[in-house]
């Protein structure tokens, strides 16, 4: 029945889809639906469905330790309240009490994957922990209080959210613990309030009060789209580069061009059965992808002197290139695809749609083309808010076209609408803890621009948005 109810408000009002605010009524529906996922999996998949569901909460525990204003505070507070009925069922509890135990093994041992250590340190144990304060202010009935929060010392059964709590707080104090994640724990244990969290990659509510950038963060560098721009040492800065194999383990910051025959795309009968077919393979080569920070956006990406268009044509590339700008303030990334010399599909169906595309409007091009996203490795949470399926970027975001003689360019604000601007946050958040595929293609609306067939693809690696380079 959970599932149902969840299934029918797909898109609109299920906190596990993307575009959707998450009152407390949703996250209700949200924490039911995971209950049941927990109770129904495998011993063996709690670790990270009970890490992710706990990641989802992580911005609203920040808010509770951090943020001065009282109404924030106070929604944080409401919030959090249903991560403590979730993890105070007796079922749930013991799930992740034995998640713990099996964890802690792993640690002692040193066979945990460094990323998995660093998630579950800097934001699920706080994040656990906040909820059991939050759960003590319920019991005394406080809504105002000041300075940090501080776990109760109490008699607490094995299977309550306080002996969690105090359990992830006295692993935080471990001197190995403390060694191993540096100066980040050390920064926080010098106060009462724990560990502090990364940028969280939660979902963030519709009101206005929940999108307003608390006064700390608007003393440092926040942009519209909520990321915030912390200065890192210039020696420590990274070059979005092409990944030395076509794989996503063991490589991290990187981009490759992936197998588009994986993409499902209408067939050549689509418009009668609705029959989904493989792809073929990528229409355009993928020449280059430029990930770059920057606070005075490059909206014609292909014109710019600070991308690396101009350099590809200084070297000889005079090929008709395809460029997709995704402008993320202050994060833009820019694909640039080029059309073959030889391309062998000139004269097949989606040859020529690519053609049509090219001289349409800028109006008709936005019904054309369509965004199809695939998180390949990363939390159940960024998977869920990432739907397998494909989407026409022109009905949900802002779109500029700019067509030359050489080049198109599809330039897009991501944070256009309230619905990219969530996304936009839950894939900065989790950035460097996922990878994540894009297939670009143009919607066959008749019979002769059948089958559809992948114009580019790219795949992203593990990107690391804090230490993108400035340009």
């Amino acid at each position: 029945l959970v599932w149902l109810a969840v299934a029918s408000h797909k898109g609109r009002d299920s906190p596990i889809f993307a575009g959707s605010s998450q009152t407390p009524e949703r996250l209700k529906v949200f924490a039911k639906w995971a209950q049941q996922q927990i109770e129904d999996s495998k011993i063996e998949a709690h670790r990270q469905i009970l890490d992710d569901v706990i990641y989802t909460f992580a911005t609203y525990a920040q808010r509770l330790d951090q943020d001065p204003s009282p109404a924030v505070r106070r929604a944080a507070l409401l919030r959090l309240q249903v991560l403590v009925d979730l993890l105070e069922t007796p079922s749930i509890g013991s799930a992740l009490r034995d998640v713990n135990w099996a964890w802690l093994r792993e640690w002692d041992q040193k066979v945990l994957d460094p990323r998995e250590a660093r998630l579950r340190c800097m934001t699920v144990f706080p994040t656990i922990c906040a909820a059991s304060k939050a759960q003590q202010l319920e019991r005394r009935g406080s809504w105002s209080f000041g300075g940090h929060l501080s776990i109760p010392a109490c008699v607490v059964s094995h299977h309550s959210l306080a002996y969690l709590a105090n359990w992830c707080a006295d692993f935080l104090e471990r001197s190995d613990v403390r060694k191993s994640l540096g100066v980040f724990v050390e920064r926080q244990l010098s106060s009462a309030s724990g560990v502090n969290f990364m940028l969280a990659g939660a979902l963030y509510s519709d009101s206005e009060e929940e999108d307003e950038p608390s006064p700390k963060a608007r003393g440092r560098n926040t942009s519209e789209s909520g990321i915030v721009a912390d200065a890192v040492p210039s020696d420590e800065l990274l070059e979005l580069t092409r990944s030395p194999n076509d794989w996503y383990e063991g490589v991290q910051h990187c981009w490759y061009d992936p197998n588009a025959t994986q993409a499902l795309v209408r067939g050549p009968t689509y418009l009668v059965d609705h029959r989904k077919v493989a792809s073929g393979s990528s229409m355009l080569e993928l020449v280059e992808v430029d990930l770059v920070k920057t606070f005075d956006e490059m909206v014609h990406y292909a014109s710019s002197s600070r991308g690396k268009v101009p350099k590809l044509r200084a070297a000889g590339d005079d090929r008709f290139f395809f460029v997709m700008n995704f402008r993320l303030v202050p994060i833009q990334l820019c694909i640039v695809w080029a059309v073959p010399k030889d391309a062998e599909w000139t004269n097949k169906p989606e040859g020529r749609l690519f053609q049509k595309y090219c001289n349409m409007a800028p109006e008709e091009r936005s019904k054309r083309l369509k965004v199809l996203p695939r998180v390949v490795e990363g939390p159940w949470l960024v998977k869920k808010g990432v739907p397998d399926r494909p989407g026409v970027v022109g009905k949900k975001l802002h779109c500029e076209n700019f067509k030359g003689k050489d080049h198109l360019e599809v330039s897009i604000n991501c944070i256009s609408s309230p619905a990219g601007r969530r996304l936009v946050q839950l894939l900065t958040g989790a950035g460097k803890l996922f990878a994540m595929e894009l297939f670009i293609i143009l919607e066959g609306q008749a019979d002769d621009e059948l089958p559809e067939r992948v114009l580019g693809g790219l795949s992203c690696c593990h990107a690391e948005l804090s230490k993108v380079r400035t340009r």
